[in-house]
Parts: structure tokens; C-alpha cells; sequence
């Protein structure tokens, strides 16, 4: 029996049935700045026990500064091509969980790289929510996207802007007044449930 079916309690259980519904499948998160994905993704691949990655990580490490960097420097398009880079990369094997930024979808062709081998997951959260976790106003002024304005009127155009993308995920969560284990509890539950109905095991 496999790390993940060992022992009798309840999460075990649902992790166990989470992964038998994933399959050899990524699961993958996608969603707003703010709504959990790289948190609730490293809790549910603890609980999977599969490897976790971020392409936001993983961007920086390639680039070798950090994303306001890139950003200040060339732009918001060579971010987004480096973006794609790296699901290019994160997309060639199963198995994994991964944490998506949250305007990957926008880019033509990373929708399909991220689907041909992965249940997409939406993670999402009230605006006043995400505001609240990513700092307030002062440190959402920081983040390129949001400088330059309200940060909640640009976290509610965004989010507006974006929901045609984030709608062709295959499951949705909200995460606005879920506590972090929760939350993790949730995505496994979600993955049991609803991964299977979508190919998976």
C-alpha cells in the first residue's frame, strides 16, 4: 500500500481517495493572488505526498530576480512568456500539485498544457478577503498588477477581467472563511468527489 493509504484515520482516508481519483494526473490550482493556491497546495501535496511546485517560484529562479523585478524591467508580457515556460515545464510529467499565478490562464495555450494532464482547481475568495490577505492596501500597491490606483477597485476589475479564464477550471473553491486545514481538507475532499467524476483513478 502506497504512503498516501496508510492508516485508518479520516484524513488519511481522504487523502487515500483523493489520490485514487487523481490518478497519474497534476492537480493543479489555479485562482486569484490571495485565494491560497501556493498555501492550500503545499498542504494538500504534504497530504498526497507528491511533489509540490509554483511556476511563480519557479519563474523567479530561471530569471534570477524577483516577479516585480521582471515586471519593472520588460514588462508584463515577458513575465507572461517566462510564465509559460515553466507550465511548459511543470506540465510534462503527472503527478505533481502545482500553483499557478493567478493571470496564467489569460495566455493562450496554458489552459490546454495545464489540462492535458491535470484536474484544474479554482480557488477563490471575496475581494475584501483578498485584500486582507495580501497585506491591505499599502503592500497590494507594491504588487505590479495592483500598483497605480484603488487596490480594491484593481482587485475587482481583475477579477471581473479574469472570470472567463478562471470558469473553464473543473472544480471551484471558495476559501474566503476556511482556515488553513481546513481549506486543505476541503481541496482533498473536492479532489475525491469531484476528480473522479472527471476521469481520474
Amino acid at each position: 500500500m502506497s504512503a498516501v493509504g496508510r492508516g485508518g484515520h479520516p484524513g488519511g482516508r481522504l487523502a487515500a481517495a483523493a489520490a485514487g481519483a487523481l490518478g497519474l494526473r497534476n492537480l493543479v490550482l489555479v485562482g486569484f493572488m490571495g485565494v491560497g493556491k501556493s498555501t492550500l497546495g503545499q498542504g494538500a501535496a504534504r497530504a498526497l505526498h507528491r511533489p509540490f511546485a509554483d511556476t511563480d517560484a519557479l519563474v523567479e529562479r530561471r530569471a534570477g530576480r524577483a516577479i516585480p523585478a521582471i515586471f519593472a524591467a520588460e514588462g508584463e508580457e515577458a513575465f507572461r512568456a517566462l510564465e509559460a515556460a515553466a507550465i511548459l515545464q511543470l506540465t510534462r510529467g503527472g503527478g505533481r500539485v502545482l500553483a499557478t499565478g493567478g493571470g496564467a490562464l489569460g495566455r493562450p495555450g496554458n489552459l490546454e498544457a495545464l489540462r492535458a494532464n491535470g484536474l484544474l482547481v479554482c480557488l477563490f475568495a471575496r475581494p475584501e478577503v483578498i485584500l486582507a490577505r495580501v497585506g491591505g492596501a499599502a503592500a497590494a500597491a507594491r504588487r505590479p498588477l495592483l500598483a497605480g490606483g484603488d487596490a480594491a477597485a484593481r482587485i475587482a476589475a481583475l477579477l471581473a477581467a479574469r472570470a472567463p479564464h478562471y470558469a473553464a477550471a473543473d472544480l471551484r473553491l471558495d476559501t474566503s472563511d476556511l482556515p488553513r486545514a481546513a481549506a486543505v481538507q476541503a481541496l482533498l475532499r473536492l479532489c475525491a468527489e469531484g476528480g473522479r467524476r472527471r476521469g481520474g483513478g
